[in-house]
């Protein structure tokens, strides 16, 4: 008997091996066929063990066969690291076929624009985004208006992010330099923001929290946060099984966490059915605009929730599922954006002067107060232009996943149409779009918010000095080739909250840096000059931890100075 199982226990893994071979040579002559360079790899990017274990096998692959196609491209996060290399080196399209896809990554503008615009021919991969759906169906299973993130909240998203920079900054100023948690303090601020505008739960950065519901651990805000930074093991193993009480107190910590959370949502969601009900406007948030999405112009007050619901689309459950979707998308992704801003700055004090110079032109003495959004944002374009660059060489997004489906697609790169067959994965390689020469020039690889900014064509007759309202009011921002720059998606899939974002960042920055300034702290006997560039180094040592971050960004510290 002990004999028979341990024949078993030998005999899967060599069973595996077997199978994942055969699968890869099936996955290598469905590659053949489309006529484009194939690179083989051990296991799918998307695959969970070998996510977790591939750091320690691809380490020591490379000590004993030194750098080949698998360390390189096996590794998770590689995209950022690689930029346009594989593509210059390969060509604009370009299969890594492993046992269970066959990945087709593209770098071609008119592919993109193809890939993006062909929605049923391209859909997102069920498989990969049903693993998002933690508390119901998310927004990718059905269409959704862009109603939350109109220009009445815009608004809401500028006052609220000014307060709450401002706080942060003043928390700042109060500490010892060297400052060495502006990653956690910038995660805080933005979901500050996002609670605030977005489901109307507004907090302080100073002050603690409401304490949480009777028979509940956590209020929204904290149990939100928990959910936000363990979202792998929550997306791995669902909410239902890190409930069980044989599991260790960390890890039910978490689980409760989704559980306080989706007690608030209903909390939330039962208050804007009542406003409804009595015919009132309701908040004015996130969950209001799902809800009135839904059901616009139908008399609630006799009807279930369900039954409102289900005659314009979404179910109770989807919009949960949409909240969540909508605070994960919309937290982590401009929480980890703004921080690397923040040392990218730190490291460049010359474009701090450049959007200070910028900030005071357009809201002279920093007085933010007595001016509205519509007023100020529009002619705050350099400021937008960190962001933008930001995001172009630092999205935290890796990836933009796309799949053919059922049925095989032709695609057009550079002039010629491959089929690419069923079940394929398909890859706009966004990290290669955004630093490929041919579409960014030859210094693509330098962060350099100013490519974005273009003057206006028509010469003054009496220029104006720099730095005034007049010179910065010539101004605009670049808008490149279509289907060139896609950080935010592209298509009718553009991301919903891209503006909600970019008006976050923008705010942030005028609270920042108008009358401040960010520096690196050398270290030792480190001259100022060498610790920028240690900032450098920090900033792209980068992991993979569900998004690309910082790998440890509180090895830099920072001190916040008023400006002369």
């Amino acid at each position: 008997m002990a004999i028979s199982i341990l024949a078993s226990i030998l005999l899967l893994p060599s069973a595996l091996a077997v199978y994942n071979a055969y699968c890869l040579c099936l996955n290598y002559r469905l590659a053949q066929k489309i006529g484009v360079p194939i690179i083989v790899l051990p296991a799918s990017p998307d695959n969970p063990l070998w996510a977790l274990s591939s750091g320690k096998i691809l380490f020591v692959v490379e000590v004993l066969f030194g750098k080949t196609s698998a360390t390189t491209y096996g590794r998770l996060g590689w995209e950022f690291y690689d930029k346009s290399k594989l593509h210059l080196r390969y060509g604009d399209a370009v299969i890594l076929v492993t046992p269970a896809y066959n990945w087709v990554y593209v770098c071609n503008a008119e592919a993109f624009n193809e890939i993006f615009q062909r929605r049923n021919g391209f859909p997102r991969p069920p498989r990969m985004m049903a693993m998002l759906d933690v508390f119901g169906p998310n927004i990718s299973t059905r269409k959704i208006t862009s109603t939350p993130f109109n220009e009445q909240n815009s608004s809401k998203v500028w006052r609220e992010a000014l307060r709450q920079a401002g706080e942060v900054l003043s928390f700042w100023k109060s500490l010892n330099p060297p400052i060495k948690r502006t990653a956690r303090d910038t995660r805080t601020l933005s979901l500050h923001v996002l609670s605030g505008v977005g489901f109307g739960k507004s907090y302080s950065f100073h002050k603690s929290a409401e304490p949480p519901s009777a028979g509940h651990t956590f209020n929204y805000r904290d149990s939100l946060a928990l959910i936000l930074e363990n979202a792998i093991p929550i997306l791995v193993f669902g909410p239902k099984l890190l409930n069980r009480k044989f599991l260790p107190n960390k890890w039910r910590r978490i689980g409760q966490a989704t559980v306080d959370f989706k007690f608030h949502m209903t909390e939330m969601m039962q208050e804007e059915r009542r406003l409804i009900s009595q015919h009132k406007p309701g908040a004015g948030n996130i969950i209001s605009s799902l809800i009135k999405t839904s059901a616009d112009q139908i008399d609630a007050s006799n009807q279930s929730l369900n039954d409102l619901l289900e005659r314009k689309g979404l179910t109770e459950e989807e919009i949960y599922g949409n909240i969540f979707i909508y605070n994960f998308a919309g937290h982590d992704t401009v929480a980890i954006t703004f921080n690397t801003a923040i040392y990218l700055l730190a490291a460049y004090p010359n474009v701090q002067d450049w959007i200070a110079e910028e900030i005071n032109a357009v809201v002279p003495n920093g007085n933010t107060s007595s001016r509205e959004y519509g007023e100020i944002y529009p002619k705050l374009n350099r400021c937008l232009a960190v962001l933008l660059e930001t995001v172009r060489l630092y999205n935290p997004l890796i990836g933009i996943a796309k799949s053919t489906g059922s049925e095989p697609q032709p695609l057009t790169v550079n002039g010629k149409q491959i089929i690419i067959p069923a079940n394929s994965r398909v890859i706009p390689n966004i990290n290669a779009m955004h630093s490929h020469p041919r579409y960014w020039g030859d210094d693509a690889l330098d962060w350099r918010p100013s490519r974005w900014i273009v003057k206006a064509t028509s010469p003054r007759p009496d220029p104006a000095p720099t730095g005034t309202t007049e010179t910065i009011s010539d101004e605009s921002i670049f808008v490149p080739a279509r289907g060139t720059y896609v950080p935010w998606s592209d298509g009718t899939r553009v991301c919903p909250g891209k503006k909600f974002a970019q008006v976050e960042f923008v705010a942030c920055i005028v609270a920042l840096f108008g009358r401040h300034r960010v520096e690196v702290v050398p270290k030792g006997y480190e001259t100022l000059k060498e610790a920028r560039k240690r900032v450098l180094m920090t900033v792209n040592d980068c992991e993979i931890v569900l998004l690309l971050q910082m790998k440890d960004p509180g090895s830099v510290g920072l001190r916040w100075v008023g400006r002369n």
